[in-house]
């Protein structure tokens, strides 16, 4: 949903943090849910997301990483400038994760509501069919 001039979303996962943080670390995890990647869950690393054919490149910087609990990416792109920040908290036997992806100029409003569709889309769908097809 879109707040305060940004999104959020908040899901609880049947996934204890661990697991759940591997599946937003872990570039080939990542990959597989989200979107190709050359990600590394390292404060400063900067990788790229590929978001074709709609967005074209996503160009990432990691901002700040404190495993299992949160992670802090900057995501630069066609929309413009945002911040990224993920959440994990244990919630009974499972993971709540919380997303806010902030920082969208006026002249980028036009993206947010397709990003927060996607958003939506990714952590009810694609993260937890990832998670469920495992065995862990």
């Amino acid at each position: 949903m879109i707040r305060d001039g940004g999104i959020v979303h908040e899901v609880v996962l049947a996934h204890p943090p661990e697991r759940v943080w591997q599946a937003l670390v872990d570039s080939g995890e990542l990959g597989s849910w989200l979107m190709p990647n050359d990600f590394r869950a390292e404060p400063g690393h900067r990788f790229i997301l590929d978001a074709r054919p709609d967005l074209g490149f996503i160009d990432g910087e990691v901002l700040e990483v404190r495993p299992p609990r949160l992670l802090r990416c900057r995501w630069s792109g066609a929309f413009g400038d945002t911040v990224l920040r993920i959440e994990l908290t244990p919630d009974s036997g499972g993971t709540r994760l919380r997303l806010e992806h902030r920082g969208w100029a006026d002249e980028h409003l036009g993206h947010r509501g397709s990003f927060d569709q996607g958003w939506h889309d990714k952590l009810t769908k694609d993260l937890p069919a990832l998670l469920a097809s495992e065995s862990q």
